[in-house]
């Protein structure tokens, strides 16, 4: 739900660069973020709009793994 637009290159229509910088398309891009996405997820800024569609326990799933320390 994140990659559409947080990628090196995103493929969210009208987006030719990740929204401010952010890059969520490796392990350890997604470590560098962990805690700012976290944020970003739990207060439900993002997905912005939801436009992705993430369903709540998809968002629940990603918030325990990133609590976690984002294994893998």
């Amino acid at each position: 739900r994140c990659v559409p637009c947080h990628a090196a290159a995103p493929t969210f229509a009208g987006l030719t660069v990740p929204p401010k910088g952010v890059v969520l398309d490796s392990p350890e891009s997604i470590l560098a973020q962990a805690q700012p996405t976290l944020v970003q997820l739990s207060t439900r800024v993002m997905p912005l709009g939801n436009l992705t569609q993430m369903t709540e326990d998809e968002r629940a799933e990603v918030i325990a793994w990133l609590s976690d320390g984002a294994p893998h």
